[in-house]
């Protein structure tokens, strides 16, 4: 995490305490999805906590901060002790810095952890903050909210400090969790070790000790109880149950079966559908869905539904009128010699949007209004009557894509106005937030996009395209696209010595930043979409490491080992300010061999704004080359 963003981020951010619970008793089973982001202090005992798909063990004072609308699970024998605070944040943008910031890190949404090294001074400061809690008090409330500042700053003091430290995974629990989860795919022990970072032989082992076989017979024995049941249902082939259980083919399965029941799948579903009662299949032993497959299978059966109102009930009912019309006209004799039927075109069309849900949205969408996604609308030659133009401050590429004043302001990112979008009439909402889209497909049609639901900038132009029926516009682009990149690419590779690394630094005050190879601050453009090579220990970041908000922290101490043949640096937050030795002494610094790159063409991460970022950065390339060979 970076911890010296999320405290700026707290800086400015005003909160409302929702609710402040304690607990301290025994056989403890929670089961629940926090409606507010929460902060869990667990101050005594031992639990199995689950915040999301992220499993932990608890067996000390632990904190773990969770996004709103997480699940939560505990599981306590023994006595344990444990607050919960439930709060609502806002952060107060002071400028479009600020904004960008916060739709990087979702203070707010993110889940993360802390064993703090003072556990005392942050247990009696929530013993005292929940003893006023208690009362009705004002000026106690108003007391606790300012504790509650005290205590995130205390968290982060911990961690940014490297006094506390973050909580391990039960990394066998997830193994566990992971089989049940993908169930239906074909799962390879060694690349689940290799997903967890441990070997095969310290998972086959640690399985084992917790759940008493290895983690081949737990998934062979949850496979079978799965196919037990879709046997049962007899609207499924053997085969197809096969391959839906990740079998290679149903020899495989038949012969898996009858080790585990001794009887082939055929018998046992002749001798147990005979008769339902010996084995029921109740809403408590049939096949449980996780949240995904759950909705796909609730849209599943709503298409089913309407495909049989469409494409059967429809001809149905037409022809019924059509029969009727005719003998009404004979019976009454009247003057209409021919009944015609006729159909108008459609305006609206069914999608399914990024975040699962289906759509019915304009055909071609004409007045588009988006909280965040500029770039990839600007791409189609499509202007948006709506947006939060603070963000344009930092995606200055996209200036010569539209008039001043031609975007409406709806008003910034996690705070947009639903006055103003009413006021828009738009056809059509875009939003990257799936929490917001039930507020706005009030005012219209709604669809969350995400730019990680697609493999490429090209990718995410194609998809937007659809969305908004412009594919031969999103076709027209990628081809430009395509052309001018190959021409920057060629550019650079001309310029610089084969096998040349580049790293793009971004520095704090306290410790530096080494950017992502897929996000912002021209990370995307770089390596995604330039395709250069990133420095050896950078490459072993993108590979071993989890980034936040596109960025991987490294010490000061160790920064040099991350200098690259070619060096950008983008100084979004310490401008002006003074770098330690470690930093100032390095060779390329000291030489002044880096590259600079400004803010506000490089935080947007679009792909419309990546290809001038790309062709900037290979102008800059060639410029830096030109002016060390006159040295």
């Amino acid at each position: 995490m970076n911890y010296e963003a999320f405290m700026l981020l707290w800086e400015n951010t005003y909160i409302k305490l929702k609710q402040f619970d304690y607990v301290n008793k025994a056989d403890i089973q929670i089961d629940t999805r926090v409606n507010h982001s929460t902060l869990l202090v667990i101050t005594a005992g031992e639990a199995e906590v689950l915040i999301g798909d992220q499993p932990y063990q608890v067996q000390s004072f632990s904190i773990f901060h969770i996004g709103k609308f997480q699940t939560l699970h505990i599981n306590g024998k023994d006595t344990i002790s444990y607050y919960l605070i439930h709060y609502k944040g806002d952060v107060m943008y002071a400028d479009a810095f600020l904004q960008h910031l916060y739709m990087q890190y979702q203070p707010f949404q993110t889940n993360f952890t802390c064993i703090p090294a003072n556990a005392l001074g942050i247990h009696l400061l929530l013993q005292d903050m929940y003893d006023k809690w208690k009362t009705s008090s004002i000026q106690e409330h108003l007391s606790v909210k300012a504790s509650f500042y005290e205590l995130i700053y205390r968290i982060f003091q911990e961690l940014n400090e490297g006094l506390g430290k973050s909580h391990e995974i039960d990394k066998v629990e997830a193994a566990r969790l992971y089989l049940e989860q993908h169930i239906h795919e074909p799962i390879s022990i060694q690349t689940l070790a290799d997903a967890l970072k441990i070997s095969t032989r310290h998972l086959l082992r640690t399985f084992k000790q917790r759940f008493g076989i290895g983690p081949q017979i737990y998934l062979q024995q949850l496979r079978i109880e799965h196919a037990k049941h879709y046997l049962l249902s007899n609207h499924y082939g053997i085969r197809e149950i096969a391959i839906s259980l990740g079998y290679e083919d149903e020899y495989y399965f038949s012969r898996a079966f009858k080790k585990e029941t001794n009887m082939a799948p055929s018998f046992f579903r002749r001798k147990y559908t005979s008769d339902l009662s010996d084995y029921a299949i109740t809403n408590e032993n049939r096949f449980q869905y996780n949240e995904n497959q759950h909705a796909q299978a609730i849209r599943f059966e709503s298409r089913e539904n309407n495909y049989m109102m469409k494409y059967v009930g429809m001809p149905f009912l037409l022809s019924l009128l059509v029969l009727l019309a005719a003998c009404g006209e004979d019976s009454a004799q009247t003057n209409n010699n021919d009944v015609t039927l006729k159909t108008e075109e459609s305006t609206v069309r069914t999608v399914t949007d990024d975040s699962g849900r289906e759509v019915e949205i304009p055909v071609k969408a004409e007045r588009i209004v988006t909280d965040w996604y500029l770039g990839q609308i600007l791409a189609l030659d499509i202007v948006p009557v709506g947006a939060v133009t603070a963000n344009l401050e930092y995606a200055a590429f996209l200036k010569p894509y539209y008039k001043d004043k031609e975007i409406n302001n709806i008003g910034t990112d996690g705070n947009t106005s639903l006055e103003k979008i009413l006021e828009l009439k738009p056809d059509l909402i875009i939003t990257w937030n799936k929490d917001d889209a039930e507020k706005y497909e009030k005012i219209a049609p709604t669809i969350v996009f995400s730019e990680s639901a697609h493999n490429s900038a090209t990718d995410e132009i194609k998809a937007m395209g659809e969305f908004l029926g412009r594919q031969a516009e999103a076709e027209a682009f990628v081809k430009d696209f395509d052309n001018r990149i190959t021409k920057a690419q060629s550019k650079i590779n001309a310029a610089i010595p084969e096998g040349a690394t580049f790293t793009i630094f971004d520095l704090f005050e306290k410790n530096a930043t080494i950017v992502g190879n897929n996000s912002v601050s021209g990370g995307r453009a770089l390596y995604q979409i330039l395709n250069m090579k990133p420095q050896e220990k950078v490459q072993e970041l993108f590979d071993t490491k989890e980034f936040g908000g596109g960025r991987y922290d490294v010490s000061y101490e160790v920064v040099g080992d991350y200098v690259g043949d070619y060096v950008f640096l983008i100084n979004f937050f310490n401008k002006g300010g003074e770098f330690p030795s470690t930093w100032t002494n390095l060779d390329v610094v000291k030489n002044n061999n880096i590259i600079d790159l400004s803010p506000e063409y490089y935080f947007a991460s679009d792909p419309l704004s990546g290809l001038h970022q790309a062709e900037d950065m290979a102008n800059k390339i060639v410029e830096f080359t030109e002016s060390q060979k006159n040295k």
